[in-house]
């Protein structure tokens, strides 16, 4: 998803950028992703377990923001024709003027396919992720994992 951060290493650690050089890289990565380029478009990895956890009673901290998350579905999901793609970005997942999944509940914050959802769904864990969790543990959530999100009015 577009949140994780993959390396061990942020950027900032290994090079020296500017806030202008980091907003320019910002704006090339969302014009490639609705280009349709750096897409996953094939089968999903099936040695992942789904990732199930409690999140009951951190909900309302975190918004569920993994659902505002940009990744492309696999082919399969695509031709199922559950799960709402983007017509901009063909075939990664659709997103409401909120920035959020529009399978996700807005009240109950719950995915409305539930057995249907994205593979990439099931099976991150943002609890692992510094990017969404700076502590899990102790509910401290990361600011910054709302910042794609379009400011309200």
């Amino acid at each position: 998803m577009d949140n994780r951060n993959y390396s061990d290493n942020s950027p900032e650690e290994n090079f020296d950028i500017s806030e202008e050089e980091k907003a320019y890289i910002k704006k090339m990565l969302e014009r490639l992703l609705e280009l349709g380029f750096a897409a996953v478009y094939g089968d999903e990895d099936n040695s992942e377990e789904p990732v199930i956890f409690d999140h009951e009673d951190r909900k309302h901290i975190c918004k569920a923001v993994c659902c505002s998350f940009i990744f492309a579905l696999t082919k399969k999901e695509v031709e199922k024709g559950i799960i709402k793609w983007n017509p901009k970005r063909p075939y990664f997942i659709a997103h409401d003027e909120d920035g959020y999944c529009p399978h996700l509940n807005r009240q109950n914050l719950l995915c409305e396919i539930w057995n249907d959802r994205p593979e990439r769904c099931r099976k991150y864990d943002c609890r692992k992720d510094p990017n969404v969790w700076l502590d899990w543990d102790k509910k401290i959530i990361n600011a910054e994992v709302f910042s794609h999100l379009p400011q309200k009015t």
